[in-house]
């Protein structure tokens, strides 16, 4: 080994030491001294130059400061898509790092861009986790919804339920999850029948492999009354959220958030049935139990 690739070796050996005990200013000036000497030593294409460029781009992310980590992740991400031999793990990590950066910045066109990269590349990988194909696949959707193109956004719920199916079969609890998520899109589309469908799916696997005081069976109940609730059946919506709330209270004695928003959709079904008393007590009585 050359001096100066021995050195840049030593040098990243201590930014990693830095990183580890998280010393992260000097493990940062440690990553810019070896970048300098990365670009005077290494040619672009070179693999140490362009984890130079990574973790450079890494630190700052680390640090918070995304704005000044993206131009090195980004130069980075570009190297290794040109390599020869692509390494599709490396193109997997640094695409999905560049896509969560870009999604945090508002910089959705960007951000779908490298999430689908990563997701790419991750298929071609047989290690890679479902879960972070399928986390993917989410947040693309998410985007998609935020940024208004909601029919653009139901493949990629779909694919992710695809792939959750074919790992976990149809009854896991994790396959709920992603059924519920699919669910939330159809009641914020007005699909009420397809929201019912999916909703009952998600509800009847949760009540499956959870007691019934379990969080999860209480969101698919309260998530099940919102469709009722948004298409005007209230009898059932009222049910749903009763059996929801009790859910929470019965499992906790100070509820999470989510109870109060179950109690404060229930009152707003009671104050349109024009029983505003009794809402306004379901909300005192959520609010004392949150403060317990």
């Amino acid at each position: 080994m050359k001096g100066a690739e021995k050195l840049w070796s030593i040098l990243n050996d201590k930014l990693e030491m830095l990183r580890a005990s998280n010393r992260l200013p000097e493990a940062l000036r440690i990553a810019e001294t070896a970048y300098d000497l990365a670009q005077r030593t290494f040619k672009p294409g070179d693999r140490s130059y362009t984890q130079s460029l990574e973790k450079l781009g890494q630190l700052h992310d680390q640090m918070g400061d995304r704005t000044a980590a993206k131009p090195y992740l980004l130069k980075a991400h570009a190297l290794l898509e040109k390599a020869d031999p692509r390494d599709e793990r490396a193109i997997f990590r640094s695409g999905r790092r560049l896509a969560f950066l870009c999604d945090n910045l508002g910089e959705t066109e960007e951000a779908i861009g490298y999430y689908e990269s990563a997701f790419k590349a991750g298929t071609q990988l047989k290690d890679i986790p479902y879960s972070d194909l399928g986390t993917m696949l989410n947040n693309v959707a998410l985007i998609y919804r935020k940024t208004g193109r909601q029919k653009a956004a139901e493949p990629y719920y779909l694919h992710a339920l695809d792939i959750y199916e074919k790992q976990l079969g149809p009854e896991h609890p994790d396959v709920a999850s992603v059924l519920n998520n699919l669910a939330v899109f159809y009641t914020n589309e007005r699909r009420f029948a397809e929201a019912e469908k999916t909703h009952l799916r998600a509800l009847a696997i949760r009540e499956k492999h959870h007691p019934p005081t379990h969080p999860d069976v209480a969101q698919s109940k309260c998530n099940l009354a919102v469709v009722y609730h948004s298409n005007g059946d209230y009898a059932r919506a009222s049910e749903l959220y009763r059996a929801s709330i009790k859910a929470w209270e019965e499992a906790t004695e100070k509820p999470p958030e989510d109870y109060e928003i179950v109690a404060s959709n229930y009152a707003d079904l009671l104050r349109s049935l024009g029983k505003a008393r009794q809402a306004n007590q379901l909300e005192e009585r959520a609010r004392k139990k949150r403060r317990t």
